[in-house]
């Protein structure tokens, strides 16, 4: 089983926002070493030379976040700003179709926010990507549960 720090969390929280694969192309887990890889038509190719594929070694799909999760997430967000200008701002911004992209637009216009946002949301994938490896039971639960509530207590 691997501990925590084995597996490097923002590269886990990149993957787990990844949208923009197919079913064929995937990053996964390598629960071996906690390595995150690749997975696609010529890494399988060469793999099947080398006589090896994901099941093989027990890889661990990762599978992207819904994205109504991180619209939720911008929610949160401006609910936590006092400017009530970038409040307005952004919560218009997300009423729009391509909430995202809006919504990152919007925050252009307020550079000390957007520098919130990005504390913010780093912040809440490294949680989401400790939840994953416990869930994916990748990492002792106790040990998972005990970065978060470290986490959770600013440590």
């Amino acid at each position: 089983m691997l501990h925590v720090e084995d597996v490097d969390l923002e590269q886990l929280a990149m993957a787990l926002e990844n949208h923009f694969m197919d079913y064929e192309t995937f990053f996964w887990v390598d629960p071996a070493n906690g390595t995150i890889e690749l997975w696609s038509e010529g890494v399988a190719d060469e793999a099947e030379s080398e006589g090896w594929d994901v099941d093989s070694r027990d890889g661990v799909r990762i599978d992207a976040i819904e994205s109504h999760e991180g619209f939720r997430d911008m929610e949160k967000f401006i609910s936590t700003l006092a400017d009530t200008d970038c409040r307005a701002r952004l919560t218009q911004a997300i009423d729009h179709n391509k909430p995202f992209r809006h919504f990152k637009d919007a925050l252009h216009e307020f550079p000390e926010e957007q520098t919130q946002w990005h504390e913010f949301h780093d912040a809440l994938m490294k949680i989401r990507a400790i939840q994953w490896l416990r869930d994916s039971g990748l990492v002792d639960p106790v040990e998972a549960d005990a970065v978060l509530v470290q986490i959770d207590s600013g440590g």
